[in-house]
Order: structure tokens, then C-alpha cells, then sequence
């Protein structure tokens, strides 16, 4: 017990001695640094607990690393979630393993030897049928670990591209609806090391109409000249040019040049309506250009009773609202996503109604929406559902005359030079705007729930496989005392020979090792396997449900460094038990029915 409190003491000690070295430095993107000195903390510890105890320090070591959770627990005031609950688990590991290092390496100093206890270990470890199943249990518990954690790895980071790809970086945005001094904000915000390029944008929420139907969108303003540069914005189209959103009167050569005509095919493919207008037979008579109306209903449908839908002349019909053209201006162009281009069923050339609830007009039942025609002048598909389905562009000059916005935007999209600190870069950028009213938002930030979902999956399904790789430990566990029973004849002689308890236990934890260390590389070159054919030769998804053509896989050596660590740490663990009841054999107990 006094080696416990003093193991414990020692490791609170060092605790608040790392915290206070840990202060200056832990916003200059040390990310590492609060490992590091836990990795050093625990060697410190392990090296004293070595000394102090004339046995190895299973139970004390394991008692003092726990300060460090109660320490991380204490400082987040008791509420555990799941970014202080990772990073619990992985502070807890690093110095748990360092301790046990610490330790093992002066147990081994110690009195026994290390050469003999090897040669009779290894020795002792000939192929058995129970040690194979052992060395599987672990290969394929740390395989496990790697290809799941590089698939779950893949998803995040294509994730991640396709997001970045579409969205910028980060944003610049203003408190309050007056940000017309935006060119200003945006010469200072290209000064600030680690930005590359900004650009301007409006973005609101409307409403999409066409002949067909009628969609809830978000419509973003951008400035065609600098949005190439902010955003992938020209590698996601896949039908027309960036250039027509600028030049829509292009839109008819654009067509004349890359369309052909329509075979008989193609014509009975087409829906009913637009067959009818091809043929010159359309004998509908369909709302008139430009405006939107309710159809009645025939005169020979008999409404069903309390159905308003049907009640003709009962109900009066809205006031049809009105699309009209100003003259000397032509229809300006639209860039559409490809799952809307679907739903209002619509190609390039075709002409939609952006309408917009915002309005200062008043008619006679109120507010009445403000509304204008547009042309498709391209189609762009990020592999998003929620972007392809919901967003389209137009121009920053477009949007600003629509919202009646003036020279006012909504924020300036940035482009950073290392995602990664994003943050610490958003930071700089608010001191040179000089803060209030300026404020800043990064890629995490605009995806913070998504990214949550994905990283909580991503240890959810790590925890699951470590339970996996505890389970192949107790495989372990059970070959060692096994072989320790067999063994009890060759333990007595040897001990009545003169060797040491810790000689004894030095034997089958070399044994324990070798099961766990060879198990560790045989599983860490399986996953590498696994991931090198999914990389190489792909696992075929449906595109139209994932939007990616094959598995994504991510294999990141620092997660193979860590996954490996782990494996070792837990197989190390599992020989200190059955290695120490061989210790403690005594020779009479081996002998005493010879």
C-alpha cells in the first residue's frame, strides 16, 4: 500500500508539473506536447516503482495511471463526452504503456538474467496447436483494427475533400446586414499569413420553380472571376461552362454546339408534355407564359365530400403571381445541382423561376414574393446529396439586384494553405479586423454535426475491435497457464537448481511477448493487405446510393504506429498474471508425486 500511495503521489506530482510546462506552449500547435510529457511522466514513474517494489509493479502501475483519468476527469469537471473521452483513453494509454516500459526494462535488470529466461522461453513456446490459435486470435484482432479504422479513416477524409471542394475553407462574415465594405476586409484578410485567396458571396434560401415542379434551394452568389480560385468549383461540372453564369446569351451556342438532334428514342423518353410541344400537337391549354396558376379541374370529376381540393368555384384561387421580364434585360444564368436538375426535370437552356419571400413589395393580401426567370446554364454534381439537391449559383451581381442588396454581401469564402490549422488562422484574421463586428467560421465549423457523427462512429467502432483484441488477450492469458501446469515439473527443478521467482517470470513473459509481438505483425501485415487489394482492386458500391464507386481507404501510419502499440500493451498485460503464479510455484509443490 505504500508503494501504491507513493506511486500515486508521484504521478499527481507530475501531472501539475506537465500542466504548468504545458501552458506556454499550448497554443503554438503542440498537439503532441501533453503525450509527450505523459509518456515521460509514466517512464519516471515506472522507473521509480521499479526500484521501490523487489517484484514487477502490475497492480501499482496500473493504480497510479489512473490518477491521470481522475486528473483529466477533474479538470473537465466530471462531464465525459466523446472528445474528452478519446482523448482520456488515449492519455491514459500513453502513460500507462510508458510506465509499464519503464518498469519491465529494470525488471529485466534485475536478478535472473535476460539470455537464459529467453532460450528456456522460446524454447518452451515450440508450435502448439493452442499457441497458433493464440498468435490468430491477436493477428486477426489487430487486422481488424486496421482495416476498419482505414475505411472509417477513407469515409472522413473523402468526406472531408468533397465538402472542402464545394464549401471553402473558412468565411469572413459581418453582424448586421451592412457588410458593403467587403473589398477592404478583403485586401486585409489576404495579408494574413496562411490565407491564399478570397472571394465574395451572397447566400440565401428561396424557392425553384419549373414547368414540372418546385423546390426549396439555397442560392449562393459568387463571383465568377475569383471563385475558381477559392472553391473546386469547375471540377464539379458536369454539364456547361462556369463562363455562361456571366454571359447567359452564350447559352444558345453553347447548346448548338454540343447537342444533337433527338432520336425517336430520346422523343418517347421525354415526358408527355414536352413530346406534345415537340410535335406541334399540344392542344393543353397550359398557364400562360411566365405565371404560375392553379389548373381547375375537369367538369366531369365530381368532388368527394369535404374535399376542397376539388370544390371548384367554392374555394377561391389565389391570385396568379406573375413572372414578367423588365425590358432590356435578358434572363439571367443559373448553375443547378444534379439531383435538383431531377426533381424539376430540366436541362440547359431551360428556363426557371427563382422565387424569393423577401420582399418590399406590398399588393392587395399583403407582401407579395419577389420573383425572376432564369436560364439553366450548367449542371455540377459534388457527390452530395444535400448540395446537388438544394444549392445552385448565380452571379455575386445577379444575386445583389435580386436581394436588392446593393453592394452588400453576406461574408467572403477564404482559401487557407494547411486545413489543419484553420482555426489558429481565423484567429489572426479577427485580430487584424480588429474583432466586433467581424467574426469567422471555419470548414469544422459549418460541418460540426456531421463530422461529430462521423468521429463518434469512427470510435465506436474502435472501441468494439479493441474489445475484439481483448478478447484474442484472454487467449493468451489461457495458453501461458496452461503451459505453466505442464510445466510445473521443468519450473521445480529449475528453481531447486537455484533459479530466482523473477527468472521464472521472466521465462513466460518472454513467451507472452513473442505470442503477442509476432501475432501484432502478422494482423498489422494482413490489414496492410486487406487495405492494399480494397485500394488496388476496390469494393464495389452503388453509386446512386453512396456516390463513390468503391470503398474509400485511409491507411495513416500514425493509426498503424497506434493500433500496434496497443496490440503489444494488451498482450504485454495478459503474461504478468499467469507468469507470476509460475513465480511463486514452490519446488515440494512440483516434486512432491516424483
Amino acid at each position: 500500500m505504500l508503494v501504491t500511495g507513493i506511486g500515486v503521489v508521484l504521478a499527481a506530482l507530475l501531472l501539475v508539473l506537465g500542466q504548468r510546462l504545458a501552458e506556454p506552449l499550448a497554443g503554438d500547435g503542440f498537439t503532441l506536447l501533453p503525450y509527450l510529457l505523459l509518456v515521460v511522466e509514466g517512464l519516471i514513474v515506472g522507473a521509480v516503482l521499479g526500484r521501490l517494489v523487489g517484484y514487477y509493479p502490475s497492480l501499482e502501475g496500473l493504480l497510479a495511471s489512473l490518477t491521470v483519468v481522475v486528473w483529466l476527469l477533474w479538470r473537465d469537471e466530471f462531464q465525459l463526452g466523446l472528445d474528452n473521452f478519446v482523448e482520456i483513453l488515449l492519455k491514459f494509454e500513453a502513460h500507462f504503456a510508458a510506465l509499464y516500459l519503464a518498469a519491465f526494462i529494470l525488471f529485466l535488470a534485475r536478478g535472473g538474467g535476460v539470455i537464459f529466461p529467453l532460450l528456456v522461453g522460446m524454447r518452451y513456446l515450440r508450435f502448439k496447436m493452442i499457441t497458433a490459435i493464440s498468435v490468430a486470435g491477436v493477428a486477426l484482432g489487430v487486422a481488424a483494427m486496421v482495416v476498419v479504422l482505414s475505411v472509417m479513416s477513407g469515409f472522413e477524409n473523402d468526406l472531408k475533400d468533397r465538402i472542402v471542394g464545394t464549401n471553402a475553407h473558412a468565411i469572413v462574415q459581418k453582424r448586421g446586414i451592412d457588410f458593403d465594405e467587403w473589398r477592404l476586409v478583403r485586401e486585409k484578410v489576404l495579408s494574413v499569413p496562411g490565407v491564399v485567396a478570397a472571394t465574395p458571396f451572397v447566400y440565401n434560401e428561396v424557392m425553384i420553380s419549373s414547368e414540372f415542379n418546385i423546390a426549396g434551394i439555397f442560392v449562393r452568389g459568387i463571383d465568377v472571376d475569383t471563385a475558381s480560385s477559392v472553391t473546386d468549383i469547375d471540377g464539379t461540372i458536369v454539364a456547361g461552362r462556369l463562363d455562361l453564369l456571366g454571359h447567359p446569351e452564350k447559352i444558345d451556342d453553347y447548346l448548338k454546339r454540343h447537342t444533337r438532334q433527338p432520336g425517336i428514342v430520346e422523343l418517347l423518353a421525354e415526358p408527355l408534355e414536352r413530346l406534345r410541344a415537340r410535335l406541334g400537337r399540344d392542344t393543353a391549354q397550359g398557364p400562360a407564359a411566365g405565371k404560375v396558376e392553379r389548373q381547375r379541374p375537369a367538369d366531369d370529376v365530381q368532388p368527394a365530400p369535404g374535399d376542397t381540393d376539388l370544390a371548384g368555384d367554392d374555394v377561391p384561387l389565389p391570385e396568379p403571381l406573375t413572372l414578367e421580364t423588365r425590358p432590356g434585360r435578358s434572363l439571367g444564368g443559373v448553375f443547378i445541382g444534379s439531383e435538383l436538375k431531377k426533381i424539376l426535370k430540366v436541362r440547359i437552356g431551360d428556363r426557371v423561376n427563382i422565387v424569393s419571400p423577401l420582399s418590399e413589395e406590398l399588393g392587395p393580401s399583403g407582401p407579395v414574393p419577389k420573383a425572376r426567370s432564369f436560364r439553366v446554364a450548367g449542371v455540377f454534381q459534388t457527390g452530395m446529396y444535400e448540395y446537388d439537391a438544394k444549392s445552385v449559383y448565380i452571379t455575386l451581381r445577379q444575386a445583389q439586384d435580386f436581394f436588392g442588396l446593393g453592394d452588400t454581401v453576406t461574408g467572403i469564402a477564404l482559401k487557407l494553405a494547411n486545413l489543419d490549422r484553420a482555426a489558429a488562422i481565423c484567429r489572426d484574421i479577427v485580430s487584424v479586423l480588429d474583432g466586433y463586428p467581424y467574426y469567422t467560421r471555419t470548414w469544422y465549423d459549418m460541418n460540426r454535426n456531421l463530422f461529430t457523427a462521423l468521429k463518434m462512429e469512427k470510435v465506436g467502432m474502435f472501441i468494439l475491435v479493441v474489445i475484439v483484441t481483448l478478447v484474442s488477450a484472454f487467449g493468451i492469458i489461457a495458453t501461458l497457464i496452461m503451459l505453466v501446469w505442464e510445466k510445473i515439473k521443468e519450473i521445480a527443478i529449475l528453481k531447486s537448481m537455484g533459479a530466482t521467482g523473477d527468472g521464472v517470470m521472466k521465462i513466460f513473459m518472454f513467451e507472452g511477448i513473442t505470442i503477442g509481438l509476432v501475432g501484432t505483425g502478422l494482423g498489422l501485415l494482413l490489414g496492410w493487405v486487406v487495405c492494399e487489394l480494397l485500394q488496388n482492386f476496390g469494393f464495389q458500391l452503388n453509386p446512386e446510393v453512396y456516390y463513390i464507386q468503391n470503398l474509400p481507404v485511409n491507411m495513416d501510419p500514425v493509426e498503424f504506429i497506434l493500433i500496434g502499440a496497443i496490440a503489444m500493451h494488451i498482450s504485454f498485460i495478459a503474461t504478468v498474471y499467469p507468469a507470476r503464479r509460475a513465480s511463486r510455484f514452490r519446488p515440494v509443490e512440483g516434486l512432491r508425486y516424483d
